[in-house]
């Protein structure tokens, strides 16, 4: 079941708002509803990908071959 939340908003934006629901066929709350769980669902995303991304960094990477010597490393 769902919670009633309370937004102020200015009148140019809420006629604005009611116009975008209506062409999507849905109410003002189911609207907003909608775009509040895809902007959360999106950061959820963002932050599983930049987990998993940070996961990878330190396993590091095998690029093939063997590491460099200190000398190897050094030479120029």
């Amino acid at each position: 079941m769902g919670k009633n939340v309370t937004l102020r908003l200015d009148e140019a934006i809420i006629r604005k708002a009611k116009h975008a629901a209506v062409e999507k066929d849905q109410s003002l709350s189911e609207w907003v509803a909608a775009l509040i769980v895809h902007a959360t669902s999106k950061e959820d995303r963002s932050l599983s990908a930049r987990e998993k991304a940070v996961k990878r960094m330190d396993r590091g990477f095998h690029l093939g071959g063997s590491p460099l010597s200190r000398g190897e490393a050094h030479e120029r």
